[in-house]
């Protein structure tokens, strides 16, 4: 009989992230060069980001950089 996975939805998804070689190193400094607190480190960080963020500002990460930089322009010509 073969032994499958439990039923039901996993607890966790996997995100994989892209981040700039500079940053990884500072971070992955900060864990002691261990990947196992890296990875908790990351993941803390985005948590407090989320707790401490509102729908609207995150939404407002996902908009281009090129329209935020018009609306700084707008907002400094007023």
């Amino acid at each position: 009989m073969a032994r499958g996975r439990k039923a039901g939805k996993r607890a966790n998804r996997i995100v994989r992230l892209s981040i700039p070689k500079r940053l990884y190193f500072i971070l992955l400094g900060v864990a002691g060069n261990n990947e196992q607190k890296l990875n908790r480190l990351i993941r803390l960080i985005i948590e407090e980001k989320l707790e401490n963020s509102t729908v609207a500002e995150l939404s407002q990460l996902l908009e281009p950089a090129k329209r935020k930089e018009e609306e700084e322009t707008e907002s400094e010509e007023q």
